[in-house]
């Protein structure tokens, strides 16, 4: 039997495919770039020959921390709950997985985005007869609501990026990240002030 570091649905794979899957984790990523042409070939002509979805958990230094293989429709993430956020920050995490049959983000791809508090979801579409990748499409949670999050407020939740191919993707992931981080830093801190003041005007008012 294969110890592997794969996560999900290795049963059936050949001994080549998993140690190939595998491999993903020695490949990093600039920081600045959500994936890269060489890296998007990688991941989609190993789900084009597995007939599964793979995705990747890759950290904002571009080292990849988990890997995943799933199904045709969808991949199960592992439960990153137990490990406490920053209510003014996103997980420091962003996913990139293979979809095999062109569609958008799917809602089990957007819940995992807005219950894992991760900074990117990405799905790399595959082309059917080539294997190779098309058009990557991304979303992002919105500063309010990841304050709404903590305060189990509902709001329109993400907003999605421009779908492009690998080569064409014009987006700096970690000034993006940056900027909806300090966004939501400002919320908080405007939220405080505005709780301080109502509770100083609500001890005149009884007092």
């Amino acid at each position: 039997m294969i110890i592997s570091n794969v996560q999900g649905n290795t049963q059936g794979l050949k001994p080549n495919q998993l140690r190939r899957i595998e491999k993903l984790y020695s490949r990093r990523i600039a920081p600045h770039q959500i994936v890269t042409p060489e890296f998007a070939r990688q991941l989609s002509e190993l789900s084009h020959e597995t007939r599964r979805q793979i995705g990747v958990l890759i950290d904002r230094k571009g080292y990849v921390e988990y890997v995943v293989v799933g199904d045709a429709r969808r991949i199960e993430l592992p439960d990153l709950k137990r490990t406490r956020v920053a209510a003014d920050r996103f997980r420091g995490l962003r996913c990139v997985h293979t979809h095999l049959r062109g569609e958008e983000l799917t809602q089990d791809d957007l819940t995992d985005l807005a219950l894992l508090r991760l900074d990117l979801m990405v799905a790399l579409d595959v082309d059917e007869r080539t294997g190779l990748p098309g058009l990557v499409r991304a979303a992002h949670l919105l500063p309010t609501t990841a304050d709404a999050l903590e305060t189990h407020e509902l709001t329109t939740p993400y907003a999605f990026l421009e779908p492009e191919i690998p080569s064409q993707i014009d987006v700096d992931f970690l000034a993006l990240i940056n900027s909806l981080e300090e966004e939501m830093a400002r919320n908080r801190r405007a939220a405080r002030r505005a709780d301080v003041r109502d509770r100083t005007i609500l001890v005149g008012v009884t007092s």
